[in-house]
């Protein structure tokens, strides 16, 4: 499994390399987005159940709009109390992805988008149990992630962008995916 998403991360840096020759030939943009969002997890500590959270972070691209490459940085934290077993737990995630997106203009104002690439995610787990407390690091994991989204012009350089992913935990069995949505404001440069 480790092998398929290493050979992931080869294409898509040879595919980001191939937008940096080609960026010399055409036009390209640079787009900064901040991001405030909304992410549901599944969770397993202490039984099986879903969790909401914000998340923040900033996404960057460069490219095409037919063909461009990004990166995206995310954290999210959230803490709980399950007061029947008098257990507070606390996580925070940090997620980076790195991929590829392709999209198209629809009279200069609408920019659908479909994107795709790996996440990397590190989880720091805290637990306070009746005065007892642990700390679990938990090792970085890769998953593939795949989404859509819609970007509207606001202006040459500003536009209203909103985005649904999924992150791919255990392909096929849909249970245990991440789906993350997520709304902000980008700034494109030209």
């Amino acid at each position: 499994m480790l092998k398929q998403y290493l050979q992931l991360i080869c294409v898509l840096s040879l595919l980001l390399w191939a937008v940096f020759q080609t960026s010399a030939k055409g036009i390209t943009s640079v787009g900064i987005e901040p991001i405030i969002g909304y992410e549901r997890s599944q969770l397993l500590v202490p039984t099986a159940h879903t969790q909401d959270r914000l998340v923040y972070g900033a996404r960057a691209t460069y490219g095409f709009s037919f063909f461009s490459a990004e990166g995206e940085y995310l954290r999210a934290y959230s803490s709980e109390s399950f007061i029947s077993q008098n257990l507070i737990t606390k996580d925070t995630a940090d997620k980076l992805k790195v991929g590829i997106r392709s999209g198209f203009n629809i009279l200069g104002i609408l920019n659908p988008y479909f994107r795709a690439g790996c996440q990397a995610t590190r989880n720091r787990h805290e637990e306070s149990n009746s005065g007892v407390d642990t700390l679990i690091n938990e090792p970085v994991k890769y998953h593939p992630y795949g989404g859509a989204g819609l970007r509207l012009g606001l202006g040459s350089h500003l536009k209203l962008t909103g985005d649904l992913n999924t992150v791919f935990h255990s392909f096929p069995d849909m249970n245990q995916n991440e789906y993350q949505a997520t709304v902000g404001f980008v700034v494109q440069f030209p």
